[in-house]
């Protein structure tokens, strides 16, 4: 029984990882993710239009920091459903993936930020 409740914790854990990387690449659409896509030799016309996108960052950015901050609060929510009693916790088999996802989405969500804090000083 308890296994089950684990598993069924995982679901929208493992979503809200997804949901953060999304929300990072997202937000970083029109200033990082260009720059790293002419870095590893893509490019195009096309890639100016990715600027388009800069309006809706903030809007990209609290989708990434409500994915990150959910996802985050699930994690912690499933691993103390997963201790006994005796002190033995059991960690889900995918924690470690949607912990990566949760970091990297974070991660270029504060990258994306921090740039356009930035890029007026610069200019």
């Amino acid at each position: 029984m308890d296994e089950q409740i684990v598993m069924q914790g995982n679901a929208p854990e493992r979503s809200s990882g997804w949901g953060a990387l999304v929300g990072g690449i997202l937000a970083s659409s029109c200033c990082i993710l260009p720059l790293v896509l002419v870095s590893v030799g893509v490019g195009g016309a096309w890639l100016s239009n990715l600027t388009a996108l800069s309006p809706y960052q903030p809007i990209f950015l609290v989708m990434a920091a409500a994915s990150v901050g959910y996802g985050f609060w699930k994690a912690r929510a499933a691993r103390r459903a997963a201790c006994a009693s005796d002190g033995t916790c059991a960690m889900p088999i995918n924690s470690r993936l949607n912990t990566v996802l949760l970091w990297i989405g974070g991660g270029l969500a504060v990258v994306a930020f921090g740039i356009t804090l930035i890029t007026p000083l610069l200019y």
